[in-house]
Parts: structure tokens; C-alpha cells; sequence
């Protein structure tokens, strides 16, 4: 689970970059700060998955929460997006890029955590 965090952080911190300093080759009108928000996400989720490294519970759950959080954030501002029609532009696609990472760590997370639990369990 380790590394999934680990690559879905760093997936996180290069679309983030890619909206900030390839702002231009994206067909952005202006560089802006709000494009790192998916870095702004992967950064703790990489902290989290470094924590791990130590304490395996401690940093996986760091690391679900903040994905959790990416996550509501992007589907927070894509659902009243679409509902407006304005998805075209680079702007929705890195949020629906974000949004979609988050997701699927966050379910692949708590399905892993489910299977720690009932392994838990059944050694008891």
C-alpha cells in the first residue's frame, strides 16, 4: 500500500506542477498559484507514505485523509462545474485528473484496510 501512496503522491505533485510551470503549453490564459493544488494534496499524502515507512497504521492514515480530502475538493468544485457546462479548458481537466487519483487511492486505502482488519480478526 506503500507504494501506491507513494506513486499516487508523486502523480498528484506532477499534475500540480504541470498547471503551474506548464501553464502556457496547456492552454492556460495565466499562470496561476490554484493550478499546484493537486501538489498541495500529493505533498502531505507523501509525507504520509514516508511516516509509513516507520509506523505503517499512523501513515496510511495520513495519507487516506488527505487523498479523502483532494478528493471532496475536486468533486466539490467539478459537480457545479458541469452542472454550468464550463468543463473545457485545462482548468477542469487537472481538477478531474486530481479528483480521479484521490478516488482511487482512498478506495484502494480502505479496502486494504478493511482486508488489515479482518486479517485482525481472524488471528485472534
Amino acid at each position: 500500500m506503500r507504494n501506491l501512496c507513494f506513486l499516487c503522491s508523486v502523480l498528484l505533485i506532477i499534475v500540480g506542477a504541470v498547471g503551474y510551470f506548464g501553464w502556457e503549453a496547456i492552454g492556460a490564459s495565466k499562470q496561476s498559484v490554484t493550478a499546484l493544488i493537486p501538489a498541495f494534496v500529493g505533498a502531505p499524502m507523501l509525507l504520509g507514505g514516508l511516516v509509513a515507512m516507520k509506523n505503517n497504521m499512523a501513515g496510511m492514515h495520513i495519507a487516506v485523509l488527505f487523498s479523502a480530502l483532494g478528493a471532496l475538493a475536486g468533486l466539490g468544485r467539478l459537480i457545479p462545474t458541469a452542472i454550468k457546462e464550463e468543463l473545457s479548458g485545462p482548468g477542469p481537466v487537472l481538477i478531474a485528473l486530481m479528483t480521479a487519483i484521490c478516488l482511487f487511492f482512498t478506495v484502494m486505502a480502505i479496502r486494504s484496510f478493511k482486508a488489515a482488519r479482518r486479517a485482525r480478526e481472524a488471528s485472534s
